[in-house]
């Protein structure tokens, strides 16, 4: 995967917010704006934990798509069709995505396919050698772990 294009499509935008058919080009030139904007913010964020060469994990597509999809439908603005109007709901939906792509900038949600985030518990035990038998076992564990 590299940081380039959208996670969503035109179709796919319009389906998740039930806009139906679209009936233009000019309003499919609008989504097609807001996913590139919405997808920018996305870049960033997966570029600055390196993310953006790997290999997503199988769930991680769609959760992009999703991202995508609801940054992009709270900047959309169509005067004659269905859109987020309350403006609590806009909010929201920014704040949800604003939430996410904190996470994804500061590594507590990881997308490469076999990472684990920040929040991930990792912890090592402090072997101590008590006897010259456990000395030794410190050791093998050490090279062992360091091959």
């Amino acid at each position: 995967m590299a940081c380039e294009g959208n996670y969503a499509t035109i179709q796919e935008f319009a389906t998740f917010w039930g806009l139906g058919d679209l009936e233009t080009t000019d309003e499919e030139g609008l989504i097609e704006l807001c996913l590139d904007i919405a997808a920018g913010n996305i870049h960033a964020a997966l570029a600055a934990t390196a993310s953006c060469d790997c290999t997503l994990a199988p769930w991680a597509a769609g959760f992009l798509q999703k991202l995508n999809i609801i940054e992009a439908g709270a900047m959309y603005r169509k005067r004659c069709r269905q859109q987020i109007d309350d403006t609590d709901e806009r909010r929201m939906w920014l704040e949800w995505s604003t939430e996410q792509l904190i996470a994804l900038r500061e590594n507590k949600l990881e997308v490469c396919a076999g990472e684990t985030g920040a929040a991930w518990p990792s912890f090592s035990w402090a072997e101590q050698a008590t006897t010259e038998f456990a000395a030794e076992r410190i050791i093998i564990n050490n090279k062992l772990r360091n091959l």
